[in-house]
């Protein structure tokens, strides 16, 4: 009976993320201006969520085992990592490949990527210790206290770290509703850095109550540079024209003028808001939250079962010989 509903589970699970891709393509609506590309939201954030639930469940479990010294504890711990590791993979690889559409580069050192980076290198750590000790009980308790320190930084490095920064891939203002960036003010013939970008106020030209500021905008690194020309209505005090970044999809924008001081306020401007307001959307990207949180937890349960089984066994040959 147990089997035959495990079997049940896992067909359950498979036929559920399978409806979530297909509805990735048939169901949701292209993100304004980023196309095909806005569809990815709807695996890459539900897999760095299921991450940190996974380090977190670890990191239970691994108390657990210090405080009642059940091997039964220590697998799941091992088993939870091992889950919480690949979603974060899966979550970085994701990432890496909207990164490529939209902003250019699949890797560039942002705060975000380098702090999941980090985090990986500080389970695979984990993995390493627990290899490298022979000793079964003193491998699970030294396992198990690392675990827990190791999701004490879990907050810091999925939450806070990215934050503490401009996060050129990551800019908030551009994806969150109702956030705000305070972009950079120049007055002309002044640089300055916008995310990573050194921009440079060139002129400002009014004709009427229109005014255009032309900016040279510099890539990362010098690769390259070009002359945007966003304009600003002054009587209504709005922006007008938005031109992209080169190569992005990310736009250019006059937030203010003060043509006393010849100055502006630039910013960085997504070119679409509200991702999850439509209710395909939103109802397709819950589907997803939920499906690769049951595929969580049916993995972690097989994995764990395994340890169990492969540590009986173990026992067994010990026994034996």
């Amino acid at each position: 009976m147990a089997q035959r509903m495990a079997q049940t589970a896992k067909l359950l699970v498979g036929v559920w993320i399978a409806g979530v891709a297909v509805a990735m393509f048939l169901v949701v609506p292209q993100y304004e201006g980023l196309g095909n590309a806005g569809r990815i939201i709807i695996m890459h954030v539900p897999t760095a969520w299921v991450s940190v639930m996974a380090f977190a469940i670890s990191a239970l479990f691994s108390g657990l085992y210090l405080w009642r010294g059940r091997p039964e504890h220590d697998d799941y711990a091992l088993a939870a990592a091992e889950s919480g590791f690949l979603f974060t993979v899966l979550a970085t690889v994701t990432g890496a490949i909207f990164s490529q559409v939209v902003w250019g580069v699949y890797w560039n050192w942002d705060p975000r990527q380098t702090s999941i980076f980090v985090l990986l290198l500080i389970y695979a750590a984990l993995f390493a210790l627990r290899s490298s000790i022979d000793d079964v009980a003193r491998r699970r308790q030294l396992s198990a206290v690392y675990s827990i320190f190791a999701f004490i930084t879990v907050p810091f490095l999925i939450f806070i770290a990215p934050r503490i920064s401009d996060s050129t891939l990551h800019p908030n203002c551009a994806f969150i509703q109702g956030s705000t960036c305070d972009g950079i003010a120049l007055e002309v013939g002044k640089l300055g850095l916008l995310g990573d970008r050194k921009v440079e106020l060139l002129s400002l030209d009014r004709a009427g109550d229109v005014v255009t500021a032309q900016v040279q905008v510099t890539e990362p690194g010098l690769n390259g540079s070009a002359t945007l020309s966003p304009t600003y209505d002054v009587a209504l005090d709005n922006a007008v024209d938005r031109p992209n970044f080169p190569g992005l999809r990310f736009s250019l924008v006059v937030e203010g003028v003060d043509m006393t001081t010849n100055s502006v306020r630039l910013n960085i401007e997504a070119p679409g808001t509200g991702l999850l307001d439509n209710g395909r959307t939103l109802f397709t990207f819950l589907a997803s939250i939920f499906g690769f949180t049951a595929l969580f937890f049916w993995m972690l349960n097989v994995r764990a079962t395994l340890l169990g089984v492969q540590w009986a066994l173990a026992r067994r040959e010990g026994a034996r010989s």
